[in-house]
């Protein structure tokens, strides 16, 4: 069971790669030195503020400056000591938490798990970002390198993390009980090095071919998507080959309070026929399947690879007789069949039109569920992502909330449930 959850700062938790460079240029600019590009300097975190520093000298000044000396010495400690107060002072002009990530944090906390930051980043400079992102809150203990000698990627980094958090809470976590996440192949050796389980986050500062080559456990876009895992990675029993081959190939699944609420609506509203628009790999048709013997599914899916995987998970529960698997764009396949149940949880930019599309398949009575309106957290606040394709998306589900809230047909309940759900049943008409 998954207990502790150790998280990188830099480009897991934080998009700091612009601060970090800005501080940097404004520390060379300082003493005369010229400024470095951004993404070089980006590139060259990760090991710490001295080694960054160090490497942006070399490519500042062509390898020429000599730290070996005593004067180079003397001048690179006069160099940190001006980039750290200066970094201090400006540790969030341009600094955001990555999409999800209070959300991410939030939700661990409401689950009892315990949650830890390691960075190799100075303390100082981690602990008032946090604070100033309002973060501090979710977690148990931070280390850095003014905490303890060692760093990424030596293990006993991690051991130090585990034991600081056994002796807050008096317990005794191992490392069966530890995941590390973090962006690059340095937070990854370490965990392999310490012996738990890894999470590479693939849209990090670090570099993502180095990443992937030191083999991280589960592999994901940003460290919010473990959400829709933590129920997995929490049971004591064996994970199931559907929960496994979706985590190592972040396939999205109905994995998370979001579900569970689903899950309830069916059981209490004895709802027997479910369509669902957005198969994947045919976990959630699956999951509402075995709610009750009765209940039938007709589930649609794009993606061949996808289909194909959902019908050999659906012939290994012997499900192939109440659940009907569809290849095909859900906003041309043809369906006379009604439904207790619409669920809508496909391409998230085409909801309207699926919304529009099978609202006549519906018997009297049903309802029409969508899920991810929150889209960690960016829904409600845009500026958890620079993205651009994101930042359009997301533009779209406010497009189809406004959708739904002015919908002369439907009355819609919005429930802050795991990624956002809402629940549409058609008004009855009022005699005159």
């Amino acid at each position: 069971m998954t207990d502790l959850y150790i998280f990188d700062l830099d480009g897991t938790l934080i998009d700091s790669g612009e601060d970090i460079a800005d501080c940097v240029n404004a520390t060379f600019e300082h003493f005369g030195y010229f400024k470095v590009d951004v993404n070089d300097l980006i590139s060259f975190t990760g090991d710490g503020a001295r080694k960054l520093v160090r490497r942006a000298l070399k490519s500042s000044t062509r390898n020429k400056f000599d730290e070996t000396t005593e004067s180079g010495a003397k001048k690179f400690e006069e160099i940190m000591k001006w980039y750290l107060e200066y970094y201090y002072s400006h540790p969030i002009t341009k600094t955001t938490l990555f999409a999800g990530t209070k959300e991410l944090l939030r939700v661990l906390k409401s689950k009892g798990k315990k949650v830890a930051v390691l960075t190799n980043k100075p303390g100082k400079i981690a602990d008032v970002i946090l604070e100033k992102l309002n973060v501090r809150e979710y977690i148990d203990v931070l280390v850095s390198p003014d905490d303890y000698e060692k760093k990424k990627p030596d293990p006993k980094a991690i051991e130090f993390v585990v034991s600081k958090i056994n002796e807050k809470f008096g317990i005794s976590l191992a490392k069966e009980n530890v995941i590390m996440i973090g962006d690059s192949n340095v937070d990854i050796d370490c965990g392999k090095a310490y012996g738990c389980k890894t999470v590479g986050c693939r849209s990090g500062l670090g570099n993502t071919d180095e990443l992937l080559k030191a083999k991280p456990d589960l592999s994901f876009s940003v460290a919010a998507e473990i959400e829709k895992f933590i129920d997995v990675l929490s049971e004591n029993s064996d994970v199931s080959e559907i929960q496994k081959f979706a985590m190592e190939n972040e396939v999205p699944i109905l994995q998370d309070e979001g579900s569970e609420f689903i899950c309830e609506y069916i059981k209490k509203n004895n709802v027997k026929s479910i369509l669902e628009i957005g198969t994947a790999i045919g976990f959630s048709s699956i999951r509402f399947a075995k709610l009750n013997p009765e209940i039938r599914v007709t589930t649609i899916e794009i993606d061949e690879k996808r289909h194909e995987t959902a019908k050999k998970n659906v012939e290994s529960e012997n499900l192939s007789d109440r659940i009907e698997l569809i290849l095909g764009n859900a906003l041309e396949t043809e369906i006379d069949k009604k439904f207790d149940l619409v669920f809508i949880d496909a391409a998230k930019a085409q909801y309207i039109k699926f919304f529009e599309k099978y609202k006549s398949n519906l018997n009297d009575g049903g309802v029409i569920v969508s899920d991810n309106l929150s889209f960690h957290g960016m829904v409600e606040d845009l500026s958890l992502t620079r993205n651009y394709s994101t930042i359009k998306l997301v533009k779209k589900i406010r497009k189809y909330i406004e959708f739904l809230k002015t919908n002369e047909e439907f009355d819609t309940e919005f429930f802050k449930i795991g990624d956002g759900v809402s629940v549409s049943r058609r008004k009855r008409k009022t005699e005159n």
